[in-house]
């Protein structure tokens, strides 16, 4: 890569020539502290919070579905303070990072966290703790972690992570505070995502189990197989000397690894098409989990692993969506749990007789589905955006002071 002018060359890449690479020790106000090796008990109020890898994020924020508690007579020397940095050192989540603030809670912190204390005249942790979301960072990671033969990053490597540092703390904290309202904005679609999904969920049990009449719909509802509402096509696998990964034949769709956000993905292909999806087809998962329900948008082979619905329309699409947990008590199997095509057929749904009133729950439902949609594209867009915010103002491209 071409040197620009007013820019120097380094270990972790160009800087300006008033920024300076150092490693992370030099910015300490002691070495790297290893967590607390304590067994967590169940969450109390009364006690301090156990901070775990589990409890973090991808994100870098607290998890708060499986918080616990600590409860040891040493807990009080491994309290974190304002603006603590901690870093995962082992397993599959080595690298994750959690800036600690006040108004999170009274945390302390676990064995497999390594904490550190930055000289705030020297480096801003809320700026160490963006640098460590950064694509720079994460490159080391994967080359340091593998070293010893299984993930991880002990206390004096994290010490020798190598930060580029701009000429004042002043500029830090602009960097830091723009890349933390990027993080804000990402934070509050995904609130707005997980608040639609709950108002989808309770349109889908009033409109789905007709509690709730839209208007001008007066008609009767019958109970149904799935036999009867639709054409059930099991699938079956083809021999795996047809399989391709070149695009050859069709997708081979065998199960809940080729199902991702209910869209079937083109992974393997086969020229040995035993059984046929096509598009509009609703895809259900026979073997476990069971029930899991997508839409196909190609045409495709169907493993064992799937069946099709054929002609079913939107709205047995939107009722099995909602029923998926309830295949769990007809699945069976000593390796894999499964459901049978006689057990397929005999599934009941509650049906509106009146395919008016069908499609117009359906449209209901398809409305609020596109609305997430849209708010998903922006959460993607968002995080694009912070991804080149960090990698222009985490290297000097651009200067905000």
């Amino acid at each position: 890569m071409e040197l620009k002018e007013g820019f120097k060359k380094t270990e972790i890449g160009f800087i300006p020539v008033d920024w300076k690479t150092e490693n992370l020790r030099e910015n300490l106000l002691g070495i790297p502290k290893y967590g607390i090796n304590a067994s967590a008990v169940t969450f109390d109020s009364r006690l301090p919070t156990y901070l775990r890898i589990t409890d973090i994020t991808d994100e870098g924020r607290i998890n708060p579905d499986s918080l616990a508690s600590v409860n040891h007579r040493a807990a009080n020397e491994y309290r974190l303070e304002e603006y603590d940095v901690v870093f995962a050192r082992t397993g599959a989540s080595v690298g994750k990072s959690y800036l600690y603030q006040k108004k999170d809670g009274e945390f302390v912190y676990a064995g497999f966290l390594i904490r550190v204390q930055t000289d705030h005249h020297k480096l801003y942790a809320p700026y160490l703790f963006q640098f460590s979301k950064s694509a720079q960072y994460w490159k080391w990671i994967r080359e340091h972690s593998m070293r010893s033969g299984q993930p991880g990053v002990n206390g004096k490597q994290y010490s020798e992570l190598q930060i580029p540092l701009p000429p004042s703390i002043k500029e830090q904290k602009v960097i830091a505070n723009a890349l933390s309202d990027a993080d804000s904005y990402i934070e509050s679609l995904e609130k707005l995502i997980a608040k639609k999904q709950l108002i989808k969920k309770g349109v889908m049990q009033e409109l789905l189990t007709g509690k709730r009449r839209l208007d001008g719909c007066y008609h009767s509802w019958s109970k149904k197989t799935l036999g009867e509402i639709s054409e059930i096509i099991m699938g079956q696998s083809p021999l795996s000397s047809f399989y391709n990964t070149f695009g050859n034949g069709l997708p081979l769709i065998q199960g809940n690894s080729d199902i991702i956000n209910r869209k079937p993905i083109q992974r393997v292909f086969t020229t040995n098409v035993t059984k046929k999806g096509e598009p509009g087809d609703i895809l259900i998962s026979v073997r476990a989990p069971v029930g899991t329900v997508a839409k196909a948008s190609f045409d495709c082979c169907l493993g064992r692993g799937i069946c099709a619905l054929r002609n079913a329309g939107d709205f047995l699409y939107y009722a099995l969506e909602a029923k998926e947990s309830h295949w769990s008590s007809l699945s069976k199997g000593s390796t894999f749990d499964s459901v049978t095509s006689l057990e397929l057929k005999n599934f009941l749904i509650h049906y509106p007789n009146d395919e008016i009133e069908r499609n117009l729950i359906s449209q209901v439902i398809i409305n609020i589905d596109e609305d997430i949609r849209g708010t998903e594209k922006a959460l993607t867009k968002a995080r694009q955006i912070k991804q080149g915010m960090m990698q222009q103002l985490l290297t000097g491209r651009i200067r905000l002071v």
